[in-house]
């Protein structure tokens, strides 16, 4: 009877077995897998899965098992057996799940050296990926320009405006992402490439993805980083590109960087930053613009409105016209609050030139005086 018994458990064991191993080979939990980093993390996670589907299939089994086969009868008014262990089945399941634990740390680790450390490669592509209260904004590394007129000094001006709301990135090249934040801690993650990385104030973080799918994803934050976090994850997106689609693309972020370090405070200028290197669209509704926040006050018909509140004295700075209200509002949003707004929305980092520059910030205020 006891080997009966023991064929019973080796069969059902096999039965189990095999559902684990099924559902690991199939299941598609995953949204497409776009990188080539993906395939690594996607095995990672069928594996774990399956050994889960085996231990869940033997844990319930034994309990659905345990209460059909030792329920109580009717009329039966005995103790149980006095059983006190079983040295021989502690031994196995404490030993078992202690080698699984073993293997899925040698696996882990070995997935996680893969995709979190690979060597630096001639041809990839650097990008830097910049969290902030409440989108993200990605910098770009200038083409080779032999132009006489492009001093140094413009240069370093150009590098500034190299920069864009969109994360492009082109088809089957090597990607490193430079990731910092402005202000709180954020999440960088790309659900179809597999990636998740913190952006933390003070600190500079890598991520690393080689696109193998031509496409348009969002880009997350997976982080709560505030009031807006929720509308985070709908306002950038990753886009793949071909190569000859991306070098178009630099030479023509390039040439709208050169055009704006050479008259960086023109109100097209400020219309530019607010659309593609500030976080105005995750909060304010701004039609020229395309902005459709719902967080903080609409900029329709602001600069009238700035002109009302100049004259009242409200939330001025450096100036006593409509110029210095837009000022104030973004430099120290707190001066002056909008009825229905709470303080702390804003984000109060703006009057650090380091954060936004002093071109930068006139800019906006040129181009906000002509939102009427």
């Amino acid at each position: 009877m006891k080997l009966n018994r023991f064929a019973i458990y080796i069969i059902v064991g096999a039965v189990f077995i095999a559902i684990g191993v099924f559902v690991g080979l199939t299941a598609r939990l995953f949204p497409v897998a776009a990188s080539a980093e993906a395939a690594a993390v996607d095995s990672l996670f069928n594996f774990m899965l399956a050994i889960a589907v085996v231990v869940f299939l033997i844990v319930e089994g034994g309990i659905i098992y345990s209460i059909i086969r030792f329920r109580r009868r009717p009329g039966d008014e005995t103790d149980g057996a006095p059983i006190h262990g079983n040295t021989a089945l502690e031994i196995t399941w404490t030993a078992i799940p202690a080698v699984i634990v073993f293997i899925l740390s040698i696996y882990s680790y070995q997935v996680y050296v893969t995709i979190r450390n690979p060597e630096p490669k001639d041809n990839e592509v650097r990008v830097g990926v910049i969290g902030q209260q409440f989108a993200w904004k990605f910098t770009y590394e200038m083409p080779e320009d032999d132009d006489p007129e492009v001093t140094p000094e413009l240069r370093e001006r150009i590098k500034q405006y190299m920069i864009d709301s969109t994360l492009y990135v082109p088809l089957n090249r090597p990607v490193r992402a430079i990731i910092e934040s402005q202000d709180v801690i954020h999440s960088f993650y790309i659900p179809e490439f597999r990636i998740k990385q913190d952006a933390t104030p003070g600190r500079v973080s890598e991520a690393y993805f080689t696109p193998i799918e031509k496409g348009e994803w969002w880009v997350i934050c997976a982080e709560l980083c505030g009031v807006g976090h929720a509308a985070m994850s709908q306002i950038n997106r990753v886009v793949v590109l071909e190569q000859s689609e991306f070098d178009q693309y630099i030479a023509t972020l390039y040439a709208k960087a050169k055009e704006t370090a050479s008259d960086p405070r023109s109100p097209e200028v400020g219309r530019q930053l607010v659309i593609n290197k500030y976080a105005c669209g995750a909060c304010h509704i701004l039609d020229d613009a395309g902005l459709v926040g719902n967080i903080g006050p609409s900029l329709n018909g602001i600069a009238t409105r700035a002109e009302g509140h100049a004259e009242r004295g409200e939330g001025l700075v450096g100036g006593t016209d409509a110029a210095a209200y837009i000022r104030g509002s973004i430099v120290n949003p707190n001066l002056y609050l909008v009825p229905g707004y709470a303080a702390g929305i804003m984000p109060q980092n703006y009057g650090n030139p380091n954060v936004m520059s002093e071109d930068d910030l006139e800019a906006i205020v040129n181009y906000l005086l002509t939102i009427r």
